[in-house]
């Protein structure tokens, strides 16, 4: 949605200055540039475990400042192809141009098309061999 437009009029009628708000002037012009706050929802996987959305997060291997499925996390994300992953599991899904996600054939695990909250609600159970 654009910004209001503010033009300054003189006497006679004729537009002096016409004035764009901050928000707009930062914007990118290009739909592919415009990054869109995505909200990851990882809690229904137990135990919780690292993930990882390569080129976007910390990759599952780094000891700081990985992502971890017990919290709720929103990145910024542009429209594209993105892969989340776990050590378990992995899938595809897209941001589109209106910021909001898409996937394929992953409803039984996966929730939020349409929408801007990917939901990743599958239960993983590990069995520890030792």
């Amino acid at each position: 949605m654009r910004a209001a437009i503010v033009a300054v009029m003189i006497a006679t009628g004729a537009t002096l200055v016409v004035g764009v708000t901050i928000a707009e002037q930062n914007e990118p012009r290009l739909p592919l540039a415009k990054e869109h706050p995505i909200m990851i929802n990882a809690t229904a996987i137990v135990p919780p475990r690292a993930w990882s959305v390569p080129g976007v997060t910390e990759p599952l291997q780094s000891v700081r400042d990985r992502m971890m499925t017990d919290k709720v996390v929103t990145l910024k994300l542009r429209p594209g192809r993105y892969m989340f992953m776990t050590t378990a599991f992995s899938f595809e899904f897209m941001v589109n141009l209106d910021g909001k996600l898409d996937y394929r054939n992953l409803d039984k695990c996966v929730e939020g098309r349409g929408t801007t909250t990917l939901v990743v609600k599958c239960r993983v159970s590990q069995q520890i061999v030792q």
